[in-house]
């Protein structure tokens, strides 16, 4: 008797399997709902950068009566992020970074290696596998940009017609504009944007590659970015195509269907990829007269 009960009592390997079955429908139905909450969560995290660094931003036009440049090259090559190190908790970067030598000088290359986390949006493809090498000198990763101007050969489509307002953003290169220059309203002006992913390239959500080092320490031809337009396809400059058709040197985000930014008045808006590119142009430049409403461009 006892020996039936305890055969009874056992599971059949059938009934094992259904268990493992029911289990396995389960987290196939959950995976969808769970990455899409960690996509939020990184997309928020991105934000929070953002507003991080309008922050810094706004510190240091307190302390120089202005918003730093996207790049200078007077006395030497530097970046943006290196004159806000103080303001985002790097000061001891900050005095140890050389301004009287290029960024790729082997006397700042310690600096330029750091990882800064704050310059990183979560939601970047490869973060932990990107090159972080060029030419022998690491450099610290950076997935965001200011916006310094529209390009002049954007202009010449005739995709922004009627055009005849400054091209500038509001931390254009060599010099940033003092709050009172930004006219057209900071909280109408976009003072850093997402290009995230490099050096790797990415056209339309597809990996194409590898395009120069972006880092938050280097200067060259993809840093800083103004905006130039892409085709549809991405694949060519100067087009209608203002956001997540081409990551090299337009505003690019690994969310869904657009970009964060952060405007001049340190407000972060997350822009769809659909936006016109006369709007884009609109919130980039500083002192252009154009007239922007909140629903051109809120997603």
């Amino acid at each position: 008797m006892s020996q039936q009960l305890r055969s009874r009592s056992g599971v059949s390997l059938i009934e094992l399997l259904v268990v493992i079955a029911i289990i396995v429908l389960l987290i196939a139905l959950l995976m969808p709902a769970i990455q899409r909450v960690r996509a939020a969560v990184d997309r928020m995290i991105c934000g929070s950068n953002l507003r991080q660094m309008a922050i810094a931003a706004h510190h240091y036009h307190l302390d120089y009566g202005r918003f730093p440049a996207a790049a200078v090259v007077v006395p030497s090559p530097r970046m943006w992020v290196v004159d806000l190190l103080p303001y985002i908790e790097e000061n001891n970067l900050y005095h140890r970074y050389r301004y009287d030598l290029s960024w790729d000088d082997p006397g700042n290359q310690p600096m330029v290696a750091k990882h800064i986390p704050l310059m990183v949006c979560p939601s970047a493809t490869g973060v932990n596998s990107r090159g972080n090498r060029i030419n022998g000198v690491e450099y610290g990763l950076c997935d965001y940009s200011p916006i310094a101007d529209v390009d002049h050969r954007l202009i010449a489509t005739g995709l922004l017609a009627p055009w005849n307002g400054n091209p500038l953003g509001v931390m254009s290169a060599e010099q940033g504009a003092r709050i009172a220059e930004v006219c057209d309203g900071v909280s109408n002006t976009i003072l850093i944007a997402e290009v995230a992913g490099r050096p790797e390239s990415w056209i339309k959500g597809r990996f194409a590659g590898f395009t120069e080092v972006a880092g938050w320490a280097t200067y060259n031809g993809v840093t800083p970015i103004n905006l130039d337009g892409t085709s549809e396809d991405g694949t060519t400059l100067y087009g209608p195509c203002a956001i997540n058709c081409n990551n090299i040197h337009e505003v690019y985000g690994f969310h869904v269907v657009g970009a964060n930014v952060v405007f001049a008045d340190g407000s972060v808006h997350f822009l769809k990829q659909t936006i016109n590119i006369k709007v884009m142009a609109a919130l980039v430049t500083r002192d252009g007269g154009e007239v922007v409403q909140s629903a051109d461009f809120e997603d």
